[in-house]
């Protein structure tokens, strides 16, 4: 068995976890810096966490990410009855 490998997708997919774990890496340091600094405590950041996190911008996506996991998890404990749903969705036309 040939498996082919889009060295393209590999490389975008590669450049997107690095600027994920930059970006993430630098959020760490700015709170790192209000928290040493005392201009916030760890509670405050949580409370403000939960608030953006709960905010119709961010709530939508965060959600769809649930959904989505959950969908991963159902196709990996039962991967026949996920392919089963997925055929019958396909050609009920609910996927295109």
């Amino acid at each position: 068995m040939i498996i082919f490998i889009n060295q393209k997708k590999l490389y975008t997919n590669c450049k997107y976890k690095k600027l994920f774990l930059k970006t993430a890496i630098d959020v760490q340091v700015v709170l790192r810096i209000l928290v040493d600094k005392e201009i916030a405590t760890r509670e405050e950041i949580q409370k403000y966490r939960e608030e953006v996190s709960n905010s119709p911008k961010y709530k939508i996506v965060l959600d769809d990410i649930k959904r989505q996991k959950v969908g991963f998890q159902a196709a990996k404990d039962n991967p026949q009855e996920y392919l089963q749903a997925l055929l019958r969705a396909k050609m009920n036309g609910n996927i295109k």
